[in-house]
Formats: C-alpha cells, sequence, structure tokens
C-alpha cells in the first residue's frame, strides 16, 4: 500500500518541486458529490497482504510537496466551508436520516443520500468539517494539512474526479532525492550507511516464517525467532530497527511490535500517481460539505434505535435529541475503542471483536519553521539513523519551494509521546537532532506546528491499522447495521481500502445505498 504514513513505506526518494504543500498524517474519511455518468465501482487492483504477496520496501520518500501552487486563499480550507452551510435538512418530507460525522465518509454519505432527495442532517462534533482532512492557515503563506494530504493512485480513484469538481489542483509525485544521516554513536562503531537491501531481505523470510505458524504474531516478533536474529551487533540492531520504522512503523502509524506479520498490508490499491494538494485537502472536503444541512459543534454521546416504525432512532448528546428513521455513524475507531459513545442495542460480538482487534495508528508531524535553510536545499527527503528506534527518523525540506520549512514524522508510541509533549520540549528533541545531523550551529526554528490526532477526542488516533489477530473480516464485522436502523462508515469499515481516504468515501457510498435500500423496504 501507498500511504503517507501510510506513503512514508516506499522504494522512493522524494522531490520537492516549486511552491508549498500540506502534507498528510493520517488519510481517512470521503465519497460524495461525483460528476453523473461515471462508474465508480472499484477496479480490479492489486491485491496487497505481506502474507501472500511480500512486497519490498526501502528507504522513503515524499514527491512534489511542494508545487504547482497558487494563492492560497484560492482554494478553502475544510474549516472554513461551515459558512457556507445551508440552514435546511436536504431533501423535502419523507424519511430522515442522520449523519454522525463530517469527515469524509460522514460528508460522502450524506451528499449521496441527498442527491437522491433523502432529508439528512449531518451532526460534527467540532466546529469544522472535514474530520482527519484538516487544512490550517496559522501560517498564512503556507497552508499545512496535519490531516490527509494525499490521493493514493490516481486511476479509478473516486477522490480524482472529487478534486476535479472541488477544483482543486493536484501534483503527481516525483521521487528522486534523498540522503540518509547516522548518528555520531553509531558511525564511530563502524555503521556508514544503512543496509536497505539486507534488512528487505531477512524481513521478507521472517514473514514468510510467520505465514507458517498457526497463529499471528507481531513483525517484530517474526523477527526475533529467526536463527540470525541474536547474533546481530548493537549497529545491526539499530540499522534494523531503523528500516523498520521507516518502512512499517511509519506505514500504518503502530510499532512493528504490535503490527500483524499476517495481514498488516492486506487490501487493495488503486493504479496511478500518488497526488499531493499544493493548497491543501481542505478545498475538498469544503466542496462536500456545500449545501448540506450540517450543525456543527454538536458532539453525540449516545444512539438509541428504539424499535418504532418512523423515527426509529434517538440521538442525544449535549443539547441534542433528534429521531430519524436511520443512522449513519462515521465516528473514528479511536473513539469507538474509548467508549464515548453508546449505542443500543449494541455491537454485535463480531463487530466488539473487531473493535478490539484492529489497532489505531498515530503519525505526528512536526513542521519546524526556520529564518533560513541551513540544511543542503538541493535535498528532498532526509533520513536519520539512531540509537533510538524511530526517533525523528524522517524528515522532508521545503527548501526547493523557497520556503525555510523541514517536516519531523514520528510514528506509534514514539508518535503519542512526542503530540503529549509540549512546543519547547518538541523542538528541543527535533534540534537536537537536527544538530546532529547538520551540525551544532543549526539555529532554533522561529515556528512550529505539530499535529495532535492522539489527544483529539474525536479522532484518537490517525487512521486504523491491522494489529497482531486482526485481519480483514473484522473491519467487515465493524460495518455490519444495528436493528436494521444502525448502519456504519468510515476508513476502519473498509475491508479493502482501509486506513486511506479513498476507502472512507467508498464507505461512505456503500452506507448511504444500504440506508437507500432499508428506507425503500419500509
Amino acid at each position: 500500500m501507498t500511504h503517507v504514513g501510510r506513503g512514508l513505506g516506499g522504494t522512493e526518494e522524494a522531490d520537492v518541486a516549486t511552491c508549498p504543500a500540506g502534507l498528510m498524517a493520517s488519510d481517512t474519511d470521503l465519497r460524495a458529490g461525483l460528476p453523473a455518468g461515471r462508474d465508480y465501482r472499484m477496479p480490479v487492483s492489486k491485491v496487497v497482504s505481506r502474507r501472500t504477496v511480500l512486497t519490498a520496501a526501502g528507504p522513503l520518500g515524499v514527491g512534489a510537496l511542494l508545487a504547482a501552487c497558487t494563492s492560497p486563499s484560492a482554494s478553502p480550507s475544510a474549516s472554513t466551508a461551515s459558512s457556507s452551510l445551508s440552514a435546511s435538512p436536504s431533501g423535502s418530507g419523507g424519511p430522515r436520516v442522520l449523519v454522525i460525522g463530517a469527515g469524509a465518509a460522514g460528508l460522502a454519505a450524506a451528499g449521496r443520500l441527498a442527491a437522491a432527495g433523502v432529508r439528512v442532517t449531518v451532526l460534527e462534533a467540532r466546529d469544522r468539517v472535514g474530520g482527519r482532512i484538516h487544512t490550517t492557515t496559522t501560517w498564512p503563506d503556507l497552508p499545512i494539512d496535519l490531516g490527509a494530504s494525499w490521493i493514493h493512485g490516481h486511476l479509478g480513484n473516486p477522490l480524482t474526479p472529487l478534486a476535479e469538481a472541488a477544483g482543486a489542483p493536484t501534483v503527481a509525485t516525483s521521487y528522486d532525492s534523498a540522503r540518509s544521516y547516522v548518528a555520531a554513536a553509531l558511525r564511530a562503531k563502524g555503521l556508514t550507511d544503512p543496509d536497505t537491501a539486507r534488512w528487505e531481505r531477512l524481513t521478507e523470510q521472517a514473514l514468510v516464517a510467520a505465514a507458517e505458524r498457526e497463529a499471528d504474531v507481531s513483525v517484530a516478533t517474526a523477527l526475533a525467532g529467526m536463527p540470525w536474529y541474536p547474533r546481530l551487533s548493537s549497529n545491526e540492531r539499530a540499522d534494523l530497527d531503523f528500516y523498520l520504522a521507516s518502512t512499517y512503523d511509519t506505514e500504518w502509524g503502530v510499532d512493528s511490535s504490535d503490527l500483524s506479520a499476517w495481514t498488516s498490508d492486506e487490501g487493495r490499491e488503486f493504479a496511478g500517481e500518488d497526488r499531493l494538494f499544493p493548497q491543501g485537502f481542505g478545498a475538498v472536503a469544503a466542496h462536500l460539505a456545500t449545501g448540506l444541512d450540517i450543525r456543527l459543534s454538536s458532539p453525540v454521546g449516545r444512539i438509541h434505535a428504539t424499535g418504532a416504525t418512523a423515527g426509529g432512532v434517538l440521538v442525544t448528546g449535549d443539547g441534542i435529541q433528534e429521531r430519524a428513521d436511520a443512522v449513519i455513524v462515521t465516528v473514528p475507531l479511536g473513539v469507538l475503542k474509548s467508549g464515548a459513545l453508546s449505542i443500543e442495542p449494541g455491537l454485535s460480538a463480531r463487530a466488539q471483536r473487531a473493535v478490539q482487534r484492529l489497532g489505531v495508528g498515530v503519525l505526528s508531524k512536526t513542521f519546524l519553521r526556520f529564518e533560513k535553510p541551513f540544511w543542503p536545499k538541493d535535498i528532498d527527503w532526509h533520513e536519520y539513523v539512531g540509537e533510538q528506534a524511530g526517533h525523528w527518523a524522517e524528515w522532508v525540506s521545503f527548501a526547493k519551494a523557497g520556503v525555510p520549512v523541514m517536516l519531523g514524522f514520528n510514528s506509534g508510541a514514539n508518535a503519542r509521546r512526542i503530540e503529549a509533549a509540549t512546543d519547547a520540549d518538541v523542538v528541543a528533541e527535533a534540534m537536537a537532532v537536527l544538530r546532529e545531523m547538520f551540525g551544532a550551529g543549526a539555529p532554533s526554528p522561529v515556528a512550529v506546528q505539530t499535529s495532535q490526532w492522539s489527544r483529539d477526542p474525536f479522532a484518537l488516533g490517525s487512521y486504523s491499522a491491522n494489529t497482531v489477530g486482526s485481519n480483514r473480516e473484522d473491519r467487515v464485522a465493524l460495518a455490519e447495521p444495528i436493528a436494521d436502523r444502525i448502519f456504519w462508515a468510515g476508513e476502519a469499515t473498509e475491508p479493502d481500502y482501509h486506513s486511506t481516504v479513498h476507502g472512507a468515501v467508498l464507505s461512505g457510498h456503500r452506507a448511504a445505498e444500504a440506508v437507500r435500500a432499508r428506507l425503500s423496504a419500509g
């Protein structure tokens, strides 16, 4: 799979083009407002599973992060879309549907229902639309995507026509510029460069062996079980840890000690280019929100299917009491795990197991802005091989765009720790690594922005991941309706394209069609 988070695990190295772009932390939730007359059924696309088709993945790159951009004001962010929301429910008369969540999946589902003439209202806990799509304008000259920013495979992908309809320009990824830096302590012991080819080969062997086990284990456990593993030197362990961090941990936002050796890469992907939004992904969310009845700052705490024929679902929360004939729930997996949402009747035993077994990844992004670049401006992707596994291992430079910004990634436990820290502590950690890479004279940044997905109560993580013991059937179970009134959408419920925005879009359409079928049946 390609993903940033999940796109940070590829074999390529990135080239940054000519102007500021939002980058991604976590691809989640979308699918409505597609132009008519096209077939958006999922094409036959590559099935990826490390248990059956073990894919190679080396040092990563991020391409065209900054390219082909016009004024940032030309493209509205998701957070500004609320000013154009309609004041009355979509549709007129007939059954009413509530959609919980105005992320990509919720907006996609609501748009599909509204287009069919169904009365639909979206309840969103935040004061903005977009969910885990979040383009900030804290730096007016540089829109920053703290959340999703990529189209992964543009051919047949439902996001491609959505971007066109939104008037949101995209730029194809180009990979060709990267450099690795080895910590001084490791260099002193003889490690000069990461040996990606070796660890790729040995990891593939470990996963093949793990596939023969009677029960699933983590990627890290699969490696630790190999006969050569106990003989590794401290340098070799550090090099292997770097490979795992850049190939697996940052791909899914989950440490390799938790990631399934059987199903971590199970799923499908679209063909074509990976494309970025130089003006931010928020324009797509704003487009999807147009014309919909969306109630912001409306957190839902309880959904109760009463069994009544009409208005049979009661939805309540802080100052909220709404009735509907059906509800589509699109809250992220992290929120379901927290127990913050009460649903009556409860989830099936299968769905409860799915909530427990599936993992929630965290990919944190820290943008450091400086007075001027102190690093090589012609290199886009900078990788750090340190003594601490995955510690500030991946960096992207915006210098080619004329913007003195370095973007650092952390994943899994590292990401959760970074997102809980103060800006001062984050800067101190990051600069210690950058000074190791580029020299003690590197100046401190003038500004910093760090994502907070693990601490956002309406997300509690970046996107779902296949942790040990989880599989495709868990996602199928999570999508099963409750009492034929409560339906589900969101990237975690999409069995084939999970953990991506396009997966969330597809899930929104699926849920909308299921609701329409239910309402038609009476």
